[in-house]
């Protein structure tokens, strides 16, 4: 069926795309990554010096002894995991030169964009390559090391630099967030650490849960359930999971493609290809490659919402300008961009009320299933049926609309707008398959 051919071939045409699009993102901000770097290396020597409460940051000396101390356990850590001092020792050193460059890099993006933003993918995807061939050379040429143990080590050193790519950019935007409002930076630059050790203890253990109710990934799925089969021959009781309810991690299916790509040479190699001279081609189109790369690799059941909630965007927007302006033609005033930019920032606020609400129930609903709780069976009631699910999400499209057009000027009629919207988009967009005379 169709998610076979999802899983078998287009999956990877989409992983083509992500790594050609996610080395384009690096090359497209080298002028950036320098900067950051610049930035990250000078460092003023009356730093010590400043007065003003918010300029303050952590002792430089003291960050440069704790990340010394960071690296000699992530040394231990990895010899323990590994078994070789050499490749720890190797690994250790690596990981705090790419750590620190992409940290640096994340930051200064982040600062400049926003850390939704930075490029964590595509860092992450240069670090593999990279990770890939430090660990090829010392594990399998120097050491004899097998294609698990291999594999274990890559993904041990890009999982570090992914995470601190990823905290370095959260932690710049809290930064510059907190300078616009006058905080001091060496308190929020503590929070900040208090958060991470904190994160640390709860993140393993929701993702462990979340993996046990769901699983993580149709690929960890599908080896699960084959463990599981083999296991059920020798008499266990344990029940298959149904990998088309497992969650989705793109970013680490894509990962996960790229090593056992590397050390197994498995991976459908003509669908890659593919995959990457349709980054080109996009590249060359001037379109966002990474936004088209992601959209094909996730299955329709989460890239139709995307595209159903960036039409609801437009509408909503749309809507805006012919409220302050009568029209779309032409390029909207001062006045209709400002409150196209607020219905915009209120349908971002209530976006992300229901994905931290989905979140919560999502753990929530993981330890129902962990402990074995059916919700159906204690309440009596049966599978809803889709329509249900219809009416619910007709419903939701129009409350989203209506709270994030709450902010437009009085005296129109949204509904009449927003079928305006509608009709002017389809019209542009059939103007524009239809090829222009010269």
């Amino acid at each position: 069926g169709f998610d076979k051919l999802w899983l078998e071939q287009v999956r990877y045409v989409g992983v083509g795309a992500m790594v050609v699009g996610g080395i384009y993102t690096l090359w497209s901000m080298r002028k950036t990554i320098i900067t950051g770097l610049k930035k990250s290396f000078v460092q003023s020597d009356t730093d010590s010096e400043l007065h003003l409460r918010t300029e303050k940051d952590l002792p430089l000396k003291w960050v440069t002894v704790v990340c010394g101390v960071l690296v000699i356990l992530t040394f231990f850590f990895y010899w323990l995991i590994t078994g070789s001092l050499i490749l720890s020792l190797a690994g250790a050193l690596f990981l705090a030169m790419v750590a620190f460059f992409f940290a640096a890099v994340a930051g200064y993006i982040a600062g400049v964009v926003g850390s939704s933003n930075s490029p964590v993918s595509g860092m992450t995807i240069a670090t593999l390559l990279f990770t890939v061939g430090l660990v090829w050379i010392v594990g399998s040429l120097f050491l004899g090391l097998s294609q698990t143990e291999l594999m274990y080590a890559t993904l041990l050193i890009a999982a570090v630099v992914a995470s601190s790519a990823a905290i370095a950019g959260d932690v710049m935007q809290d930064l510059k967030t907190g300078h616009m409002v006058g905080a001091t930076p060496w308190r929020q630059q503590v929070a900040e650490i208090v958060g991470v050790i904190t994160g640390a203890f709860v993140i393993g253990p929701t993702i462990a849960l979340l993996h046990n109710a769901f699983q993580i990934s149709s690929t960890a799925c599908l080896a699960t359930n084959e463990r599981i089969i083999a296991a059920q021959a020798e008499g266990s009781s344990q029940e298959l999971y149904d990998c088309s309810e497992a969650l989705f991690a793109p970013q680490a299916e894509l990962i996960g493609a790229i090593v056992k790509g590397a050390f197994v040479g498995d991976m459908n190699l003509p669908m890659v290809f593919l995959g990457a001279a349709l980054a080109v081609v996009l590249i060359r189109l001037s379109m966002p490659v990474m936004s088209v790369a992601i959209g094909i690799y996730l299955p329709l059941k989460l890239s139709v919402p995307i595209m159903l909630g960036g039409i609801l965007s437009s509408l909503a927007i749309g809507a805006a300008y012919i409220r302050v302006d009568g029209t779309l033609d032409g390029e909207p005033s001062e006045d209709a961009k400002q409150a196209a930019s607020d219905v915009e920032s209120r349908g971002v606020l209530i976006g992300a009320g229901f994905i931290a609400g989905e979140s919560i129930l999502g753990v929530l609903i993981a330890v129902l299933i962990v402990l074995n709780i059916k919700l159906d069976v204690l309440f009596g009631i049966n599978e809803l049926s889709q329509m249900f699910s219809l009416l619910f999400f007709a419903w939701f499209v129009g409350v989203f609309i209506w709270l994030a057009t709450r902010a437009l000027p009085d005296g129109g009629n949204l509904a009449k707008e927003i079928f305006t919207t509608a009709t002017h988009s389809i019209k542009k967009f059939v103007r524009s398959l239809i090829p222009q005379s010269k």
